[in-house]
């Protein structure tokens, strides 16, 4: 009964999983569309062009982390309705290409912060504001990733796991799982803290004589910060091994 209990349970949660892995993965697909479509088909000032482009990052990383999710989950399916074998260098290359994708995830968050903070603390440097530096950002965030994910390939840390039919980072290598929660997890966190805390104390030192569209655009920053950091909080508590 307990064994039937335990395939079950091993069955439905990746299924689940492939289910709401799919339905993000259409959600960001279309609002990706609908990013992409307005701003080829309208004209729009530099700033909003920027968040764009940053919002274009965000989903893109949760719709490739979405696609990862459900080939990794329909990979343990199979697994647990034939008994096959993944273990390969494919495998572990999938484990690798997975990790990219969740760091440039939050690490996209920490550029849209960065924005915000420029905005705010530093919009007297307009080259902060450049259009194309943030476009340049984008692929540069990909690369960042592959380097710091680099050492768990080099190392062997990445590894086929026969009860998930999954190549990941079991939980006994503590060099590899700290890397990964210190990194992953750990730095970007503490960025959009340092960023919160950053944008706060200027906020309460600068002066009362600013115009009203300045306080307003510097309280909706501040509150998009806000929540990338609660956001954040949440994908860590999800995502801590």
């Amino acid at each position: 009964m307990n064994n039937e209990t335990t395939l079950t349970t091993d069955f439905i949660l990746p299924l689940l999983t492939v289910i709401h892995g799919s339905i993000a993965s259409i959600v960001s697909a279309i609002i990706l569309f609908i990013i992409i479509y307005h701003q080829h088909n309208n004209r729009i000032k530099q700033e909003e062009r920027i968040n764009l482009i940053l919002c274009v990052n965000i989903y893109l990383c949760i719709f490739l982390c979405s696609i990862m999710l459900i080939l990794l989950n329909i990979q343990t399916l199979l697994g647990d309705l034939y008994d096959l074998n993944f273990d390969s260098t494919q495998c572990i290359f999938s484990g690798y290409l997975n990790l990219i994708f969740i760091y440039t995830l939050y690490y996209g968050f920490v550029t849209q912060a960065l924005y915000r903070l420029c905005r705010i603390v530093y919009s007297t440097y307009r080259w902060f504001q450049v259009y194309w530096l943030y476009i340049i950002a984008v692929p540069f965030q990909f690369i960042i990733a592959c380097l710091i994910m680099s050492p768990l390939i080099i190392r062997h840390d990445i590894i086929y796991i026969p009860d998930l039919y999954q190549c990941f980072i079991p939980t006994h290598n503590i060099l590899g799982t700290v890397w990964i929660i210190v990194f992953m997890y750990g730095l970007p966190i503490l960025c959009l803290l340092i960023i919160y805390i950053h944008i706060t104390i200027h906020i309460r030192q600068q002066s009362t004589n600013q115009t009203l569209a300045v306080k307003r655009r510097q309280a909706r920053d501040f509150v998009v910060i806000r929540r990338i950091i609660i956001l954040n909080s949440i994908l860590f508590t999800l995502g801590v091994p």
